[in-house]
């Protein structure tokens, strides 16, 4: 009964004006997951070029740890599991399957990220400001975060599409996304100022029928 009235006392008094109510957060940008049906629809626009994929790593060995990774040292990291090592060429095949075209291939220097890359896309440009975001100080995830958004807002060379591949944080930093997925890709549609929103996620189990 007192918790009734006590209710029924804010709620009044929060449309007097006596009491402003919590404001509730913006809830994220999500993009469309897409089906095997809805990937197809996309892929004529893919082979044109003119986007930007940013890859989470292929999957890992859970088992390890990296609470203190050294750059170039793949034994103080977690690593591509056998699975994450065929989902990476499965991941390649698929791109060369479907003819979409790959330019620029950016990595975080995790021996993960640069694996997944070189497997998937038989290249890899090693960029220091896509070093895993959790493991900086809030100024330098600050930092890292915007030569993010800067290299996702480049347009690519005419009928190229350009690749990311980092991790996690690094997209929830930039842009508010937290891929939980290893393996997946968010599109992007860059204009040369602003990536954009991303438009759509494709998720790891799509690669499989893609690449055959």
């Amino acid at each position: 009964m007192l918790f009734q009235t006590a209710l029924r006392l804010i709620g009044i008094a929060c449309i007097a004006g006596l009491i402003n109510p919590p404001a509730l957060a913006a809830a994220p940008h999500k993009p469309p997951t897409l089906t095997a049906a809805q990937l197809q629809t996309w892929l004529p626009k893919l082979r044109q070029g003119g986007y930007v994929f940013y890859f989470r790593h292929a999957a890992t060995d859970m088992f390890q740890l990296d609470d203190h990774p050294t750059v170039g040292d793949c034994t103080t990291q977690r690593n591509l599991s056998d699975e994450g090592r065929e989902q990476a060429r499965t991941i390649g095949k698929a791109f060369q399957k479907q003819r979409i075209p790959v330019g620029v291939v950016l990595s975080s220097p995790f021996c993960r990220c640069v694996e997944t890359a070189q497997l998937a896309f038989g290249k890899a440009s090693v960029d220091d400001s896509l070093f895993f975001a959790t493991r900086l100080s809030a100024a330098e995830r600050q930092a890292n975060a915007a030569r993010l958004r800067q290299n996702m807002a480049k347009i690519p060379l005419a009928g190229d599409n350009n690749i990311i591949v980092a991790h996690n944080a690094n997209l929830m930093e930039a842009f508010d996304i937290w891929p939980d997925e290893e393996g997946g890709a968010f599109i992007y549609k860059p204009d040369g100022r602003d990536a954009g929103r991303a438009l759509a996620y494709i998720p790891a189990g799509l690669w499989p029928a893609l690449a055959r």
